[in-house]
């Protein structure tokens, strides 16, 4: 392709109002204009080819479904287990969504993130890139490296002791742990929050202490689905009796309760009454009411490692896709001695736009993008000094052939500019390798530039365009 004949409406300065590097280099490296424009779409549809080629490695078979209800009703039509494994993805707005039966598709994603060079972090079914741009979070222990197994600060009071009768009290409009606090001059550690989910079709209360927060992905995991959602005012109001803010485990027969490990071994806290209005002081885990216990809570600041002590750090991270696996989805295959057996179901997303994003957060310097040539616009761009200098314009179009010839995906640099907005151009927008026909040409020489090593090498005008094919494929 010849740059004269293309739209690349590169910038020498930042634009005003982008915030992240990312942001900053889809206007200057015309990557994007309120929407992607040719390089973004070019790069963004070559990630979506690195998916494609990975997914389809494993026997996936792309598809075109709604979403996660779709892919259930269609897999309820699966009969037998010899029609198994199966896979199904599909790639729209620029996101893969992929659907396993019967396996794991786990390993396709972590090759996809490989071949686009992403040191991803699995942390709780997400994978994340650790960047200032990002809105999550990894969790990493200094002393032992990542993890979840993290021990939380203790309450800034100790429970009060004694075995004590659960007790009701009024609390009038008082809803949220931090009024319940207020109203009754404790500390939010002393109270429960009870949180009412949807799990595969049946509810669920689940606990966490008065100043954490629910991970839904820890609970997903915890029973087994794969996904939960929270439940609406009507069905909690139909299932406790009461509305929320005034919830709790005590007496409650008909939901299953799960409760945050930090709640093992505390005594007489206070929780909700399932009566509107109303809570419960003097409230035992254990004693009170048997809860399952397990994980559920995020991570917060202030939380030890549970194997050495040290103190976790945090580090903002980018999300690029999720990983969630479920036999709870009411999916059943007749085995081989015609029995029912549940299907074990897989839910993958991969967010490709993010993917350049956290890309282009890593792999960047001063004069621009330096992207890694499987997901880069072009392989090579090949650049002369002065396209008027018909021997540099005959060797580049040479090479511009050459490189076709032998399946490189070339840049022309026809313009009749300055050699150094050009060769600043090339660095701007992430084109990895660059061939530059100059002076050197009357010696049979062009000069290869590595964009990412910054290194050149002088080669032979007939061994150049084989020497980069050598370098990126």
């Amino acid at each position: 392709m010849q740059w004269s004949k293309l739209f690349i409406p590169t910038l020498r300065e930042n634009p005003a109002g982008a915030e992240t590097v990312s942001d900053r280099l889809f206007a200057r490296a015309g990557y994007a204009r309120h929407g992607y424009l040719f390089l973004g779409q070019r790069v963004l549809r070559k990630i979506a080819q690195i998916v494609r080629e990975e997914m389809e490695a494993i026997g996936a078979q792309e598809v075109s479904l709604p979403g996660e209800d779709a892919a259930v009703t269609v897999a309820r039509e699966l009969r037998s287990y010899r029609q198994l494994p199966q896979i199904w993805y599909q790639i729209r707005s620029e996101r893969m969504d992929a659907w396993s039966f019967d396996i794991d598709a786990r390993r396709a994603c972590e090759r996809i993130f490989t071949r686009c060079q992403l040191p991803v972090v699995a942390l709780s079914g997400e994978f994340l890139i650790e960047s200032e741009a990002g809105e999550s979070r990894t969790i990493r222990c200094p002393s032992c490296g990542y993890t979840t197994a993290a021990q939380p600060s203790a309450p800034p009071a100790p429970d009060p002791a004694g075995d004590r009768t659960p007790e009701p009290f009024h609390t009038p409009g008082r809803k949220t742990i931090a009024e319940v606090a207020g109203f009754t001059g404790l500390p939010e550690t002393a109270q429960m929050k009870s949180l009412v989910l949807v799990a595969a079709g049946r509810p669920v209360l689940a606990l966490v202490r008065g100043d954490h927060q629910l991970s839904e992905a820890k609970l997903a995991c915890a029973l087994d689905v794969v996904s939960a959602r929270p439940a609406q005012p009507e069905e909690i109001r139909a299932w406790f009796g009461a509305g929320a803010g005034s919830l709790g485990p005590v007496g409650v027969t008909n939901v299953r309760v799960i409760a945050d490990e930090a709640l093992r071994g505390r005594r007489n806290m206070i929780a909700g009454a399932n009566r509107d209005d109303y809570h419960l002081r003097h409230v035992t885990p254990g004693e009170d009411f048997q809860p399952e216990y397990c994980d559920l809570r995020q991570v917060e600041a202030g939380d030890s490692c549970r194997h050495c002590g040290a103190a976790l750090a945090f580090r903002k991270a980018i999300e690029i896709g999720h990983v969630r696996s479920s036999t709870s989805v009411g999916l059943h295959v007749t085995n081989e001695a015609g029995e029912e057996v549940p299907i074990r179901m897989g839910a993958y997303g991969i967010d490709i736009e993010r993917i350049l994003r956290a890309a282009i957060e890593l792999w960047h310097d001063n004069d621009g993008i330096a992207l890694p040539a499987a997901m880069a616009p072009f392989d090579v761009i090949i650049t002369p000094v002065n396209v008027q200098n018909a021997a540099q314009r005959e060797a580049s179009e040479w090479l511009h052939a050459e490189c076709a010839r032998i399946g490189l995906d070339a840049l022309y640099d026809d313009r009749d500019e300055r050699p150094g907005v050009k060769f600043k151009d090339a660095d701007l927008i992430g084109v990895p390798w660059r061939i530059t026909a100059g002076k050197k040409l009357a010696e049979g020489m062009v000069e290869v530039v590595d964009r990412r090593a910054r290194a050149s090498h002088d080669k032979v005008v007939t061994e150049a365009a084989s020497f980069v094919k050598s370098q990126v494929k």
